[in-house]
């Protein structure tokens, strides 16, 4: 399974995206040679913004999607084919936001993965389609990651 954390994130924590990234290097590295079935391609989307009052709508966390056979352009004009992609979202924003911003690296760390775990309770809404998806397992297999890291 190919997974990573694709990063939307506000310029003042540019320091902070190499938390995000550890994470999600972390996971991608780990979970490469498995196979959960339906899904190959997990895509996480992190949303680290200060919502501004009246422009939530902008930054809000997009819901969960999974697409049988995914085609996406390049900068390219290459095409990506995949099989299997699932696109899903968290949010770090509000009193998490500050927190984040202010935290070591170690605890930002903590944080990417405390709001990756919790993201994986959209996979419980997953459609008939991804019936073939092992979700325990995944969902096992990413929050043991996590504690053998230090994350949980």
């Amino acid at each position: 399974m190919k997974i990573i954390i694709y990063i939307r994130i506000d310029a003042s924590l540019d320091k902070k995206s190499d938390s995000i990234c550890y994470v999600s290097d972390l996971l991608e590295n780990s979970l490469k040679d498995i196979d959960y079935g339906a899904i190959n391609y997990y895509l996480l989307s992190c949303v680290a913004v200060k919502t501004r009052p009246g422009f939530e709508a902008w930054s809000k966390a997009k819901r969960p999607r999974f697409v049988e056979h995914y085609r996406a352009k390049g900068w390219d004009g290459t095409y990506l084919e995949v099989d299997g992609f699932y696109n899903c979202s968290f949010k770090i924003d509000g009193e998490e936001y500050d927190r984040f911003a202010s935290a070591s690296e170690e605890e930002a760390r903590k944080i990417v993965a405390a709001k990756v775990v919790e993201s994986l309770s959209s996979l419980d809404r997953l459609s008939k389609k991804a019936a073939g998806f092992d979700k325990e397992r995944f969902k096992s297999d990413v929050i043991n990651l996590f504690k053998e890291h230090d994350l949980l």
